[in-house]
């Protein structure tokens, strides 16, 4: 019997373990603009506390890279960790994000970016690809919760400003 990709912490499957969807009402250069800066996440999601810029990387040269300590809720406690984060625009309708964080835990996120009528149509595609035995649900769960939230509040933000204001739009992509 094989393992699901659920339950194998080690798979090479690139089968996302959740979907988020969004539509917004801005155009999709602005959308991609905030994506690609970390910086802009810190009122938004719930975990992170902090970011400090890294250089650059040889393995991800377009992407820029950050060293975030985040407050990971955890019964009544907040488990404080520090990880290295990485965002990689990837042309004009996507962003690649990726994690790594301490036990052997690595996210990889992909933002696809899809112009409607109204704006912009915003998809997370969000995959585990290491966890330790017994830590990958947890993850998944806390993951899931902090994107959605952090979705949330990027749309209530962007939709809250006046197109003038939006960094990114007339930007060459």
């Amino acid at each position: 019997m094989s393992a699901s990709p659920a339950s194998n912490p080690e798979t090479t499957d690139p089968t996302p373990d959740f979907v988020l969807e969004r539509e917004l009402a801005v155009p999709v250069p602005a959308v991609r603009t905030f994506l690609c800066d970390l910086h802009h996440y810190v009122p938004l999601h719930p975990f992170i506390e902090s970011i400090q810029d890294l250089a650059p990387s040889e393995t991800l040269p377009n992407a820029r890279r950050y060293r975030v300590v985040d407050r990971i809720p955890l019964g009544p406690f907040k488990l404080k960790t520090v990880y290295v984060a990485a965002l990689e625009p990837v042309g004009s309708s996507e962003v690649r994000g990726h994690a790594w964080q301490s036990p052997g835990i690595r996210l990889e996120t992909r933002y696809l970016l899809s112009p409607t009528a109204s704006g912009t149509r915003l998809e997370e595609h969000c995959r585990v690809v290491t966890a330790p035995w017994g830590l990958r649900g947890f993850v998944v769960r806390q993951a899931r919760k902090a994107h959605d939230e952090t979705l949330d509040g990027l749309k209530a933000l962007l939709e809250s400003r006046p197109l003038s204001e939006l960094v990114g739009v007339g930007d060459p992509l």
